[in-house]
């Protein structure tokens, strides 16, 4: 029987005549980054609305901070305490505590001079029995009492000089840092009350407005960065082993006026099935592998939802 399709004139005729493509459908999907706050709190405004482009760091909602103001003046002052405590450990006793010291011995050493004078009058009349052995031995215990206790203020005094033991000092010191962290910590928090884009996107949604709570839980709109994209496609086993990471390849998508150039970055490691999930030789060739790919150009006019169209011979 004649083929028509291999007579040149009539085949240029019939499109039928050209080999059926080997397409694999596949779909777009966006890489949302959703904002939401590090603490739960009530929003006081938010400066976007859905659709709106918008630049890196730039303000998308204010969160009420009342509370985080006072934590963090709350660790301030903590901050100033151990600071004081700190510095006060080091410095020893305070001046007017170093005076009333200073003062209690020159009036135990005049305690002195007067017991040593008894003791050295008492010692001649004892001699001349004029007094008793108990009253001169009362004499000298005196004057041993008065000697102890100027040696005892003398110690205080050097000790009252001294800074803390070190490791009085070092817990203060451990205290102080601690202290710190808080200061730091609150500060953060406090910060974390206004949202800031983190890339150049696109507002896809507003959850949440004015007077609502939002929180780790509940984000406040969702952002879909410029070109934050990744197509997914089914590959079946005979193009699987022939593909890996990096191969560059065109897609077709309705709308689209050229071919998007993709890249691949991502093969799945395990297979999925098309009904029915049964190892056979009739369903093998149903055994298909997820393939995922990004835009190589920087602007690509893919959007999520979108189907697209590759040639799985290209892939080869």
């Amino acid at each position: 029987m004649l083929n028509v399709c291999t007579l040149p004139v009539v085949a240029s005729w019939l499109a039928l005549c050209a080999p059926e493509p080997n397409l694999t459908a596949g779909y777009v999907e966006g890489e949302y980054l959703k904002l939401a706050p590090v603490e739960l709190s009530e929003i006081a405004d938010v400066q976007v609305e859905e659709g709106e482009r918008v630049k890196k760091g730039q303000l998308i909602a204010i969160l009420e901070s009342s509370d985080a103001n006072m934590k963090l003046a709350e660790a301030k002052a903590q901050l100033q305490q151990t600071l004081a405590s700190l510095n006060d450990l080091k410095l020893g006793k305070r001046p007017e505590e170093i005076d009333v010291l200073n003062a209690t011995l020159r009036s135990a050493q005049a305690q002195a001079k007067h017991s040593q004078n008894v003791y050295d009058r008492y010692q001649g009349l004892l001699g001349r029995k004029v007094i008793s052995q108990a009253q001169f031995d009362e004499a000298e215990t005196a004057l041993l009492v008065a000697q102890a206790r100027i040696t005892e203020l003398q110690a205080q005094l050097s000790v009252a000089k001294l800074p803390a033991r070190e490791d009085q000092i070092a817990a203060a010191e451990s205290q102080y840092e601690m202290a710190k962290a808080k200061v730091d910590l609150a500060e953060w928090l406090l910060e974390k009350r206004k949202i800031y884009a983190p890339e150049d996107a696109k507002v896809t949604d507003v959850f949440l407005h004015s007077g609502e709570m939002a929180g780790p839980t509940a984000p406040v709109a969702s952002l879909l960065p410029v070109n934050s994209i990744k197509l997914h496609f089914f590959v079946p086993e005979e193009q699987y082993t022939q593909l890996e990471v990096g191969t560059k390849f065109n897609a077709r998508c309705s709308g689209c006026t050229t071919l998007q150039a993709l890249q691949i970055t991502h093969i799945a490691e395990g297979p999925e099935f098309t009904p029915p999930v049964i190892y056979s030789l009739e369903t093998r060739e149903k055994l298909v592998y997820e393939v995922q790919a990004k835009p190589i150009t920087k602007h690509s006019p893919l959007r999520p939802g979108q189907i697209f169209d590759v040639d799985l011979d290209s892939l080869q």
